[in-house]
């Protein structure tokens, strides 16, 4: 009884390797939670127009995409980095946590803008300085993790369904 326990223990302990779909799944397919990022977050995600919207408490929506990615990351930082998934995994951590902390410290205070109605001209302008500020490192680190991921399917007869990439 005793070996049973502390082999179980050992087990729960450890990290042990994963199929290749679930390594695929958790690293790079998840990364289309955060595929839209920036002012195409709040444009095309949650419908936000120069118009206005009342159809979303952009605050809680936010909130919702922290807690997903949280989430994201997590199940990344479960799984136990072998030769054939480091690359993908260190590319899905970094942006993951590249996502969270913009999350957290940009995109929640353009939220809460919209939600207590700013002026559109200072939303806009938010969205704008957003967007110049983590744009161009968020499609460094997406395109990376994209192609990482891709080559990892193939390499894995991980059937992939396309679609179209960023036409920004």
């Amino acid at each position: 009884m005793r070996k049973i326990l502390i082999l179980l223990l050992l087990l729960t302990a450890c990290k042990l390797p994963a199929s290749p779909e679930k390594y695929f799944d958790a690293a790079a397919l998840n990364a289309n939670s955060v595929s839209h990022f920036g002012s195409d977050y709040f444009i095309t995600a949650l419908g936000y127009s120069k118009r206005g919207s009342s159809q979303y408490n952009y605050e809680e929506q936010v909130n919702y995409a922290i807690l997903r990615v949280e989430n994201n990351l997590k199940n990344v930082n479960k799984l136990l980095p072998t030769k054939d998934t480091k690359a993908m995994l260190d590319a899905s951590k970094d942006l993951f946590q590249f996502t969270l902390d913009s999350y957290r410290n940009d995109h929640l205070p353009i939220a809460k803008m919209i939600d207590r109605k700013a002026p559109q001209e200072e939303v806009a302008q938010a969205m704008e300085e957003l967007d110049k500020k983590s744009y161009e490192t968020f499609l460094v680190k997406y395109d990376k993790l994209y192609n990482i991921g891709t080559q990892y399917a193939k390499d894995h007869d991980i059937k992939l369904v396309e679609t179209p990439k960023f036409n920004r």
